[in-house]
């Protein structure tokens, strides 16, 4: 007796060749959108050292207050890629997605006035030196 193939629609060829194709775009183009991964989740060589993004807002004081990108709102959650193109953008543009940031401790009542950004690289080795932290962006109006 002999196995018959399935047969397979035409919508459900184009629907594999759509599927395939946007798949390989966003592996060559380097794209992160759900659910395709740029394949960078464990392509990337990793260094000696961590660098990270520490969001600060200065209260009306000069003491300044932790912007949690966790806790942030999740339209505001793209810091860390925001971050990276802030030297492209023009000073009130900057001034505007730190405003952004700045917004839920606004509404926390925090009287912020400007936001500074800080890189810090630490050492993922164990007992490595301490983290090194320095001020890249000082941004933010002085509105309240």
């Amino acid at each position: 007796m002999a196995v018959r193939e399935p047969e397979i629609s035409p919508r459900t060829r184009r629907l594999v060749h759509a599927f395939l194709l946007v798949f390989a775009i966003t592996g060559i183009a380097h794209l992160e959108l759900f659910p395709f991964s740029g394949f960078r989740l464990f392509s990337e060589v990793r260094g000696e050292a961590r660098i990270t993004w520490e969001l600060r807002a200065v209260d009306d004081r000069g003491e300044e207050v932790e912007i949690d990108i966790d806790h942030l709102p999740l339209g505001y959650r793209q810091a860390p890629r925001m971050i990276a193109r802030l030297r492209h953008l023009g000073e009130h543009e900057r001034d505007e997605i730190c405003d952004a940031w700045a917004t839920p401790l606004r509404e926390r009542g925090v009287r912020v006035t400007r936001v500074r950004i800080y890189r810090t690289a630490a050492s993922v080795r164990p007992g490595g030196p301490p983290p090194e932290r320095e001020l890249q962006y000082e941004c933010g109006g002085d509105a309240a």
